[in-house]
Formats: structure tokens, sequence, C-alpha cells
């Protein structure tokens, strides 16, 4: 009969707007072990998988910290309230985190303030649609505190979605709030913890086969809302004296953005031991990423450290909707060993308005040190020449055509060609040979 082994968390720690979808494995009527959902439509043996959420509210209501999602807020910012930032952002554990918070904090209000005053709709680019909860009446105001004492309220919202069920406990309320295996939490979760239930349910009768498998989370936290970049302007006289080519001015004005998004494999807990799991998480980055990247509206994306799965299931679906085309190109496996779709590769998006593809070039550097060494290198020392070149490292070169510009009356009809090369050189500070041969193999493919 089909049954649940085990159920798990990617992360204990839910954050509003951040999709949860546990790992639940389960044993099949033949006995094999698997991970794949077995809807009503697809029932195995008479019997399918059944998952429910519920959000358990306490009659103590709870306010978290925006800094520390750990704590309880003790205090709250009056000044947020005032400048109709979300409240889940305005409390603080303590006078020393609203201290030490203040300098990235006051930033805040200011930007509450001016998207106010230019247009109020702007709040939810602002803040995130996923960073939303209740706020006050909208007027300016500046960093003062109010004191929450031991029980700081926080507003549950709108009725949920499915009733609530019976009493578990003395003043414990279970409400319903999801009936799929995935869950993202709310605004209304924020504070309160979260039940994961799954059951084996007959077909024909519509009852579980037997006592369901569940799994608690901690309190969903509020997202938080990333520190404020510094950026470098560079002014106009240092860009005129990179264009030493005077007909280059000629093609127009764009933008290129690069960012190495860093891939979810390589997100660990083991490299990134300072960073709480929750914020490793992918649901967690890719809409802080996406976020950003698109707020920059640059016309050319370059992107590293894409995984397969996410720039198919994710990033190219995204940025379709924003107007983008994508191009992509994965490592090469000669020494990668991990799960094949989660393995990374370089993307690049252009804006359609702006661009059409002509050509895509797709440089493998695996290729590249093969063809080095038989050519120059003796065969006793080829073996360990390879080793040393090969990283499965690629490069993706797309050649486009500009759709804006002068298009100059002293060569009418003329086409404006770019050609853009996205790549990932290799990391590693003991093979800054292999960098520079990597880019010295880019040049010669661009030149």
């Amino acid at each position: 009969m089909l049954s649940v082994v085990r159920v798990h968390l990617p992360s204990e720690i839910p954050i509003v707007g951040c999709e949860i979808t546990p790992y639940v494995l389960l044993r099949l009527p033949n006995g094999a072990i698997s991970t794949e959902d077995v809807p009503e439509t697809a029932a195995v043996d008479g019997h399918f998988m059944r998952y429910r959420w519920y959000r358990i509210q306490s009659d103590r209501k709870v306010a978290i910290c925006s800094v520390h999602p750990m704590e309880q807020a003790t205090i709250q910012c009056l000044g947020c309230l005032k400048s109709k930032i979300p409240a889940a952002k305005s409390y603080h554990c303590s006078a020393k985190c609203f201290s030490d918070a203040w300098q990235h904090h006051k930033v805040l209000h200011e930007r509450a303030s001016s998207a106010l005053n230019e247009n109020g709709a702007e709040e939810e680019e602002l803040f995130g649609r996923f960073g939303s909860g209740s706020s006050g009446i909208l007027s300016s105001g500046s960093g003062s505190m109010s004191n929450l004492g031991q029980s700081p309220g926080v507003n549950n919202g709108p009725v949920p979605l499915y009733p609530s069920g019976s009493d578990k406990s003395s003043g414990e309320t279970w409400f319903e709030v999801g009936r799929s295996q995935t869950y993202t939490p709310t605004a209304d979760d924020i504070g309160h913890v979260l039940r994961f239930e799954c059951a084996a349910v007959d077909t024909e009768k519509k009852v579980p086969a037997g006592p369901p498998t569940s799994i608690m989370t901690s309190r969903v936290i509020p997202a938080p809302t990333p520190t404020p970049r510094r950026l470098i302007q560079v002014n106009g006289d240092v860009l005129g004296h990179l264009d030493m080519d005077s007909q280059s001015s000629s093609f127009g004005t764009f933008t290129v953005l690069s960012y190495n998004i860093l891939a979810d494999a390589y997100a660990t807990s083991d490299a990134y031991s300072y960073c709480p799991t929750w914020a490793l998480s992918w649901t967690y980055r890719r809409q802080n990423l996406m976020r950003e990247i698109i707020g920059y509206h640059a016309d050319i994306i370059c992107l590293q450290e894409v995984q397969l799965n996410h720039f198919e299931d994710f990033f190219a679906p995204e940025f379709d909707k924003h107007g983008y085309q994508a191009l992509y190109k994965k490592r090469t496996t000669e020494v990668y060993a991990g799960v094949p779709h989660a393995i990374d590769g370089c993307a690049t998006f252009f804006r359609r308005d702006r661009f059409s593809h002509v050509k895509k070039y797709e440089v493998e550097f695996n290729k590249a040190a093969q063809s080095l060494t038989d050519a120059i290198i003796p065969p006793a020392q080829k073996r360990v020449a390879l080793n040393r070149l090969i990283k499965d490292n690629i490069a993706l070169i797309a050649v486009l055509e500009a759709k804006f510009g002068n298009q100059g009356t002293e060569n009418p009809g003329k086409r404006q060609l770019l050609c853009v090369a996205n790549t990932h050189v290799n990391v590693h500070q003991d093979l800054k040979d292999v960098k520079l041969w990597e880019v010295c193999i880019i040049t010669f493919f661009v030149g």
C-alpha cells in the first residue's frame, strides 16, 4: 500500500512570499521509494496523496523583530507606521537593535516618503510584493519608538481561505490555509507556526488509509528588506576616455548588467556558515535576485551560475514577461558529477525592443584545452596539463543587431552589430594561469 516514509522541510523558518515544498518520501506498493507526487488523477493501487497546511494561532499574539527574525519584538518604530511602511518592518527586539539598524532603517522612511509623494502605487515595487503587512495612516514621520511590552500585537488580516479547524488545545486554533504540497506564507501568517500534514487516501472511500504524517515549522517571519547597494558612479569623462573609437558613439547608448547569482547547488551551510539556512534557500533568494535585476532596467543582462532547472522553470519565463529574450549554455560535465538538472551555466538576456538575435556561439574550454595539449604539450606532460585546464567552464557569445541609434546617412542600411561574451572563468586562487588562459580563449573567439 502507498505510505509515507519521511517528511522533511528544506528550512524550518518560513518566510512571507517564499513557497515551501516539503520533501515527502513515499513507499510505493511494490516496495520502491519515491519522491514523486501521487495525485488523485494518477492513483497507485487505489490510493493517492492528500496534503493540508494549517496555521496555528494562539490567543497570545507575537510580533517578530525585523532584523533578528528569531527574536520577539519589544519596540516598534512609529515613524514606519506614519510613513505607511509595512508594519512587519517596524518591529525591533531591543533599543540597541533599533539603534544599530538605524542607518539602513532610515532609508525605508526616505524611500517611502518619496514614493508616496510621487505615486502611492510605487510602494509595492519599493518594498516588494512579499514584504507586506498592516500599515498606519498616511503622513510623514521620524524614527520614534513605541514600547510593545510583553505582548506585541500583529493583525491577522482577512478571513483565511479555508475554514478554521477545531481547537487542538487550550487557547490554540488551527486554520486550514492550503491544500497542496506547496504553500506560500502570507502576511497573515507572520508570527505563527505552520503545520504540514500528508496522508495516503483511499480513492473510493475518500478517507485516509492511516494517521497523517505531519511536521511543524518555526514561526513565520517577514521577508527582510535587502540593504541598499552602494553603487559607484562612473562619470562621463571616464566613459569618454574609454571610447577610443569615435564611430562607436554613433551606435547609440545601451546598458549591460553582469551578475553572478550563486547557484543553489553551491549555496550550502558549509560554504556560508555565517548565513541562516532560510536566507540561503532558493525560494527566498530568487525573489530578491529577480526584483533587483529587473529594477536596473538593463538592455542586456549576463548572469553566471544559473542552474539549468532554474533557467527553464524560473528565469526564462520571468524575464520573458519583462520583454527579454533568453540564451543559455550549461557547463560541460567531464568533471562535474552532481545532479544533471542542477548543473549551472551562463544565461544572457536582451530586450527584444532594442536588439534582435543574429547568432549564438558556444565555447567549451574543455575542448580548447584538448586542442592545446594535442598541439603543443609533450605526451608525457599531457595528463598533467589537462588536469589543470579542464574545469568544465564555458562561454556564451551572442551576436545582436541593434534596433536603435544612428543608422548613419553615410552608410544607409548598414547593420549595427554587437558581440556580447558571457562567461564565468575559473574561481580557484591557485589557478590564476588557468583564469588568464580562459580569458585569452574568449578574446580569440570574440576577436
